[in-house]
């Protein structure tokens, strides 16, 4: 028998496991599953959201939205910024320790003879956290569930909702390109996948062939959020549409719920590192920008907000990703400059290749490198806009130190 003694030995456990399988396939999620009791057959209805950018946002405003109703509201999302913990919450309140580590314990010990019976293709990482908070979230007598979606959709771990009742498209870009395609129908398709008969479908602002795609998927006309029809509490311009995507998603989901728990629940929204402002002298703002699509929102509006202020963006990003593909766009407004620092992801996954993005952009002095991010913040000046993003994991790291 597997016995974890504290919280931590049950996240080290849940680390362990290897970061991808040998087949692309829901298979190990459902022989998993099985071997619970199909605890994701005993949940209430959900709202299932993808999206390149602003799943996040929107999944948790939803939740907030849901719990002014006075609902038992569950939510999952990823990756945390503060705690472990916040990847699974009530209430918008993280999972009690010993309730992760005892849920933790108990999905480990079926594991191992899933694991026999799977092997060499074993139940990855993100699988194994998915199956937690499923048969976490079985137990809680909920009245409703909002999931965020890892990767992608059709093959994520999270599609595996007997009960998903609204599914929500944020957005659709260009990141990870590798395991969902290199053409924005290609990403759609792979995002639609969470589209289920039945469903109600729910879309942000997308371009026109991936609207095409959803649409052909859908058995009922997809629904757009208005624009402004509430105000943004959240900061950052793009935060407007995901604003109203949450509201069109949580009306889908309950045609009953008024306007005046809407923007209860709205008020009552936080959520790091999303244009977060941390510091004033300089302003201080955290993003989790981690592709082309996010670098430009937030470009946006840093322009709007300061219009007429010098703009340091320092940036931690991944190799994998596509945020240098902006640059060029950037540099084009005078008063920006770019700051490169190293940054190694998690399981040591590399960064960005500066010395080959140095070399392409060797003609403009305002493209700059510093050894790491605290010696490229002591550079900025006092009265100076400075915004540290590239990656939600650069950001929380960064957030230790400066919160």
């Amino acid at each position: 028998m597997v016995h974890f003694k504290t919280v931590d030995d049950a996240i080290s456990f849940i680390h362990s496991r290897p970061n991808t399988g040998h087949k692309v396939s829901l298979e190990r999620m459902y022989t998993l599953l099985k071997a619970l009791g199909n605890p994701n057959e005993k949940l209430p209805p959900a709202i299932h959201v993808a999206g390149t950018n602003g799943k996040g946002s929107v999944s948790t405003m939803c939740s907030y939205i849901l719990a002014a109703q006075n609902k038992r509201v569950g939510l999952f999302v990823s990756p945390f910024i503060i705690d472990f913990r916040e990847r699974i919450q009530i209430n918008n309140q993280f999972i009690e320790p010993e309730d992760l580590r005892q849920v933790t314990e108990d999905v480990a010990n079926v594991l191992k003879q899933v694991d026999e019976k799977l092997y060499p293709d074993i139940s990855v990482e993100f699988e194994v956290l998915t199956v937690i908070a499923l048969t976490y979230f079985s137990r809680q007598s909920l009245d409703a569930l909002v999931v965020e979606v890892g990767i992608g959709g059709k093959y994520d771990s999270t599609n595996v909702l007997s009960q998903a009742k609204v599914a929500v498209i944020t957005s659709i870009g260009f990141d990870h390109m590798k395991m969902l395609g290199d053409t924005i129908p290609k990403i759609a398709q792979q995002k639609a996948g969470i589209i289920h008969n039945g469903m109600r479908v729910v879309i942000g602002k997308l371009p026109e062939a991936a609207q095409q795609v959803i649409s052909e998927v859908s058995d009922q006309p997809p629904i757009s959020g208005k624009i402004n029809e509430f105000d943004a509490t959240l900061p950052g311009e793009f935060q407007h549409m995901n604003t109203a995507t949450a509201v069109a998603a949580v009306r889908a989901y309950d045609a009953t719920i008024d306007d005046a728990i809407i923007r209860r629940g709205l008020d009552m929204v936080t959520i790091p590192a999303r244009y977060e402002i941390v510091k004033q002298a300089p302003i201080t703002i955290l993003d989790g920008a981690h592709n082309a699509q996010g670098i430009e929102q937030l470009v946006l509006s840093l322009r709007y907000q300061f219009p007429n202020q010098k703009i340091t963006l320092i940036i931690g990003s991944l190799a994998d990703k596509n945020v240098a593909d902006t640059f060029t766009n950037i540099l084009s407004h005078t008063n920006f400059r770019l700051i490169l620092v190293p940054f190694v992801g998690p399981n040591g996954r590399h960064g960005l290749d500066i010395q080959e993005t140095l070399v392409q952009h060797q003609q403009n002095k305002r493209l700059i490198f510093f050894d790491s991010w605290q010696t490229a913040y002591q550079h900025v000046g006092h009265d100076e806009v400075v915004a540290l993003t590239g990656s939600l994991y650069f950001v929380s790291e960064v957030r230790k130190s400066l919160k």
